[in-house]
């Protein structure tokens, strides 16, 4: 679970992959990986999303976890198909305790400062502040970490090229990155290409934040 979480930390940039089908999810993670990105979150809410997790989880240099975990069930089964961290969006006890006892890190989500509590006291270790463009951006999560600075913060909806790197100045260890690379048009149209280049633009975007510092 420490070393999950260190990969986290470390790499910052998580994929969340939600498709209509395998096939898609599957080539959506080849082209992912192949342009940089190292952390990816499947929705159990993609068809045989559980089949997709298991072939990509002994994937050297990348980690794969399940996404849209609503229940204590799926979380077991996603855990099963070889997921390495479990995550919702919302805080769900019984998710938190599965992975607990299977010692997988989770993701819980929140929208308000006591709800990222209850996350944290449940013991999710990381907070998915979701939608993170609605609540408040940036700025809520500069605030939230300010007063709870030993909260780590995950936003997830909004996050784009723009704002990144202002999320994670404000405090985040990680953002979530959904349609801002996985544009349903790009799939929609087979357009490949388009979505490694957008993922290209986020790996870049994150190195000239190491650079700075």
């Amino acid at each position: 679970m420490e070393e999950t979480l260190k990969f986290i930390e470390e790499n910052k940039l998580m994929g969340i992959i939600r498709t209509g089908t395998a096939e898609d999810a599957e080539v959506l993670v080849k082209a992912s990986i192949d342009s940089g990105l190292k952390l990816l979150s499947i929705s159990m809410s993609t068809p045989n999303a559980l089949k997709v997790i298991e072939k990509f989880k002994d994937t050297a240099g990348v980690m794969v976890g399940a996404g849209t975990v609503l229940d204590g069930e799926s979380a077991q089964k996603a855990i099963n198909a070889g997921a390495r961290f479990v995550m919702s969006p919302y805080t769900e006890k019984e998710v938190i305790t599965v992975c607990k006892y299977n010692r997988v890190l989770c993701i819980q989500g929140a929208a308000t400062p006591t709800e990222a509590m209850l996350a944290h006291s449940l013991g999710a270790q990381i907070i998915k502040v979701f939608p993170a463009d609605t609540v408040g951006g940036p700025s809520f999560i500069k605030q939230l970490h300010r007063p709870i600075h030993f909260l780590k913060l995950m936003p997830s909806g909004g996050v784009s090229l723009d704002n990144v790197l202002e999320y994670l100045k404000a405090g985040a260890v990680a953002v979530a990155l959904g349609g801002a690379i996985y544009d349903r048009s790009l799939i929609r149209s087979d357009d490949w290409g388009g979505v490694k280049e957008r993922v290209r633009q986020f790996v870049e975007k994150l190195e000239t934040l190491k650079a700075a510092k």
